[in-house]
């Protein structure tokens, strides 16, 4: 008896996905190759998730591997970017508590993170494989302030796009630390312990953290009737110990020995390397100069002496950046959260002493 060989199914082209979708075959083949410039996100994904789901294969491409990836990957996937000059080796201090947050809270959902490069190092090869590999993507999350054209082009390829510890207001989400209040905070405990004269050391110099904190310590004086006696910013923009050190001897060179009573720094690691600076020089921490830092992270208890601190948790930060990945409400427009500061009081910070 003869039999009829089963005919081959009729490989899906992108002329039908275009008849099937109501849309042009051209911008059928612009999404299919991985062309996102121009592109409506809703039609981007509307069009891989209909190749994906009926099979479509075009030549070379293993499209069964990919529809794999994507149900065993999906909607458990959320990409991070790091600001230059970070790298994973050197994600800093504070990065690294609020990818903390970001992991637990991705956790609770099943989800992973997935590093995908520093600012600094992406280039077209980079957003064009985003493009592609959008599809199994929750969203992203960019921590630090990145120039305004890569927030732009990120925003354009990723569904649902948060800024943490920064904003660009009317381009994504972002969830940022509260510095206003942590310098309020701040000020009041140094007044409280008789201080009046105050100087600040400053990291990162030109960027909106650096710039947000320092008129913050400036506002919440001027409403004491106090002003800033001294400032050093480090030049280099590395915000760290080494920064920090040499802030602080610039400053002790530049009041000849006279210096204010109250230190205000950027960061934990820059209080760090003022410390080691007044240690070197005689002054006695918490004593002879109070020192403070705009910061909460791990560096305010990490070492002796312990450093009066203030400012938001970055771990809550991560958290609540995981969260407006994973919230379902459709809105149409962009949340921008402020996370509450809190003031740590470390051995750092002491009486006024009398002249």
């Amino acid at each position: 008896m003869k039999t009829t060989p089963s005919k081959k199914p009729k490989r899906l082209s992108q002329k039908q996905i275009a008849a099937d979708l109501g849309v042009s075959q051209t911008l059928v083949s612009m999404v299919l190759n991985g062309r996102a410039d121009g592109i409506a996100k809703s039609s981007f994904e509307r069009i891989w998730n209909y190749a994906l789901v009926n099979g479509y294969s075009p030549r070379g491409m293993k499209m069964d591997a990919v529809l794999s990836n994507s149900l065993t990957m999906g909607m458990a996937t959320v990409g991070y970017i790091l600001r230059a000059p970070l790298r994973l080796a050197n994600k800093s201090n504070f990065f690294s508590h609020v990818h903390q947050g970001l992991h637990d809270c991705l956790t609770e959902h099943g989800a992973k993170t997935v590093f995908l490069g520093s600012e600094d190092i992406l280039c077209d090869k980079d957003y064009a494989q985003f493009a592609k590999t959008r599809i199994h993507m929750r969203g992203l999350v960019i921590m630090g302030e990145v120039g305004e054209d890569v927030v732009r082009r990120l925003s354009d390829v990723f569904p649902k796009v948060v800024y943490a510890a920064a904003r660009l207001p009317g381009v994504c989400h972002s969830v940022v630390a509260n510095d206003a209040d942590a310098s309020e905070k701040l000020v009041d405990h140094l007044i409280e312990l008789g201080h009046q004269r105050f100087a600040w050391l400053g990291g990162s110099p030109g960027t909106m953290r650096h710039n947000v904190r320092h008129q913050s310590v400036i506002a919440a004086l001027k409403r004491r009737n106090l002003t800033l006696e001294c400032l050093e910013d480090d030049k280099t923009g590395g915000a760290d110990r080494r920064e920090g050190y040499d802030c602080a001897e610039a400053l002790l060179k530049h009041t000849k020995n006279k210096p204010p009573t109250a230190w205000i720094c950027f960061n934990g690691l820059m209080a760090r390397g003022a410390v080691n600076c007044l240690l070197k020089h005689g002054y006695e921490v918490g004593k002879d100069i109070s020192l403070a830092a705009l910061d909460y992270t791990r560096m305010r208890d990490s070492e002796w002496p312990s450093i009066t601190s203030s400012g938001s948790t970055p771990e809550e930060i991560g958290r609540v950046a995981g969260d407006l990945i994973y919230d379902e409400t459709e809105v149409s427009y962009f949340q921008d959260i402020v996370i509450p500061a809190q003031l740590f009081e470390g051995e750092s910070t002491g009486r006024c002493p009398r002249s």
